[in-house]
């Protein structure tokens, strides 16, 4: 089992250990494990004890009837001697402590330990009660109750075995003590041995097993902590690291943990919810970027509208202004120029030649290109605020780029510029003003001009999208150099001029601007400094009405 990013070799440290699953699981195996072996242990012991106490029972049983066989003949003959003898000497055998003879009322009558002889045994003792427990003695010994294991006060333990003389046919017709026939028991063998040899055998026994038996706990509890470890530890600690991870944002994490187990299953479905965040957590990046893509995609639609809006608003407010200054300043205008010629001719007359003349009429002739230079520009203005009525009609777009063509040709020809028409239109029928078009398409055509200088390629081309069927497309291309990207926001704003002469004064592409905007159309204009400039212009076939200039456009704009 292995877990990406966090291998389980590393030693864990303790305060993980003993705060985990497995150890609390081990700590409540370990005591349960000791109690139940420990039980075992006694039980066990008690058990072998009881198998070993009954062997020696057992085994006592046909020495005590060989004994008693053996006295048999002696006690028949009356031969006291010879009896007396023989006890004493069987007495004298290791393990044994003591063999007795004593009649039915308890009184000894023949012991291996002589100073006993005569006395009476005490019936409520333990070896007598088997007989004498009841009110009278039992006319039969039960042959399981004979033999009784007890222990001497402070001293150790004893097996007395209780072998009744029966009055046999044989003793009731001896002559020497003959008893009557109903008399069932004459007396008792008491042989009692010593467990002391025993006793000590088997605490040997038990000491000698007692090293193994610590070996086999200490191997089942090692057995059983590598069991918790492998089977609990691990598996657990392998679940809570991929929980950890997770939870910290590693989507990637799987852990290997191939178990038919519950922990198996748990760490299967773990496998599967990380896999259904990586899928949601991949979905949800998707989205984002498409929802970045889309608010991107309508910022600059946004930024596109405001920039139009700000043309149109600069377009109303130039459109106010100039319908106020313009027609205010070309009657002053018209009659500077009319004294600047006619105040020349005087001078032409009456003054002789000389240097002082020709600094007058050079005056003269400054003012006068100077005040139809002002003229331009109010005739500009007038076409940029457009107030009058406007003439809408059908026209051709192909024959009106072929007549701006024809207005700058002499330009293209002085500067040596070719002219490329990509006139792809089926159909370049529209409704237009044709004049105002015109006016717009030279205005291009000399900017192109001008950026480009000497030599280089003029390219006009018209036609449609699939898309838009109800407009036509113009754009204007040049190889000039271009426009900076800082300058491109600005071209069309009325007075804005890069030229650094006194030829421009910026109306030219605001013109073109107003003009295209009267035909509810679109200019766009895309540049690379140094690879030439692009504007492209989108017009309607049919334009709705027209408006009155550009401070009706401006509110079409903010209504729209």
């Amino acid at each position: 089992m292995s877990e990406r990013g966090s291998p389980l070799g590393q030693a864990p440290k303790l305060d993980v250990v003993v705060s985990s699953l497995g150890f609390r699981l081990l700590l409540i195996l370990a005591p349960a494990i000791l109690l139940l072996f420990g039980f075992y242990a006694i039980v066990e012991q008690r058990l072998q004890t009881a198998v070993l106490e009954d062997s020696v029972k057992r085994s006592v049983y046909p020495a005590s009837d060989f004994i008693r066989r053996s006295l048999h003949t002696s006690m028949l003959g009356n031969e006291r001697d010879r009896l007396h003898g023989i006890i004493t000497l069987l007495g004298n055998e290791p393990g044994v402590e003591v063999i007795r003879l004593y009649n039915k009322q308890g009184r000894i009558a023949f012991s291996s330990v002589e100073a006993e002889i005569g006395a009476t045994v005490d019936l409520r003792a333990e070896a007598c009660t088997v007989c004498h427990a009841a009110a009278r003695p039992l006319r039969a010994v039960p042959t399981a109750e004979r033999a009784r294991i007890y222990r001497r006060r402070g001293s150790h333990r004893v097996l007395g075995l209780i072998n009744p003389i029966r009055n046999e046919r044989s003793c009731t017709e001896a002559s020497c003590h003959a008893h009557a026939a109903g008399v069932s028991v004459l007396g008792v063998l008491d042989v009692q041995m010593s467990l002391e040899a025993l006793d000590a055998a088997a605490a040997a026994a038990r000491r000698r097993a007692l090293l193994p038996a610590v070996g086999i706990v200490v191997l089942a509890l090692v057995l059983i902590a590598v069991t918790v470890y492998r089977a609990v530890y691990r598996p657990v600690l392998a679940l809570r690291r991929g929980t950890e991870r997770l939870a910290a944002g590693d989507l990637s994490v799987e852990i290997a943990l191939d178990r038919p187990d519950e922990l198996g299953l748990l760490a299967a479905s773990f496998n599967q919810m990380a896999r259904s965040l990586r899928e949601a957590d991949a979905e949800l990046r998707d989205w984002s970027h498409t929802l970045e893509a889309r608010v991107e995609e309508k910022t600059g639609e946004l930024e596109r509208l405001n920039t139009h809006l700000v043309q149109v608003e600069k377009a109303a407010s130039l459109g106010m202004m100039a319908a106020t200054v313009a027609h205010e300043l070309n009657n002053p205008l018209s009659g500077i120029l009319a004294q600047a010629r006619l105040t020349q001719r005087r001078l032409t007359r009456r003054l002789p030649e000389g240097e002082d003349r020709e600094r007058l009429i050079g005056g003269l002739d400054l003012i006068g290109s100077e005040a139809m230079r002002c003229g331009n520009i109010v005739r500009n203005l007038l076409t940029y605020a457009r107030q009058g009525p406007s003439a809408f009609r059908q026209a051709d777009l192909h024959g009106l780029v072929e007549r701006a063509l024809q207005l700058v040709a002499h330009h293209t020809e002085l500067r040596g510029i070719t002219t490329a028409r990509e006139l792809t239109l089926e159909d370049d029928a529209l409704v237009c003003e044709p004049e105002q078009l015109v006016q717009a398409l030279v205005a291009l055509f000399i900017n192109a001009i001008e950026a480009m200088g000497e030599g280089g390629r003029l390219t006009v081309r018209t036609w449609s999208e699939p898309s838009e069927p109800d407009a036509v497309r113009l754009a204007v291309m040049d190889t000039g150099v271009g426009i900076d990207p800082d300058v491109l926001p600005h071209i069309f704003d009325p007075f804005y001029s890069t030229k650094n002469d006194a030829k421009g004064v910026g109306l030219g592409l605001a013109v073109v601007y107003g003009i295209v905007q009267r035909h509810q159309g679109s200019t766009d204009v895309a540049s690379q400094p140094g690879r030439g400039t692009t504007f492209t212009i989108v017009l309607p076939r049919c334009p709705p009405a027209p408006d009155a200039g550009p401070a009706a456009g401006s509110q079409q704009a903010r209504q729209a």
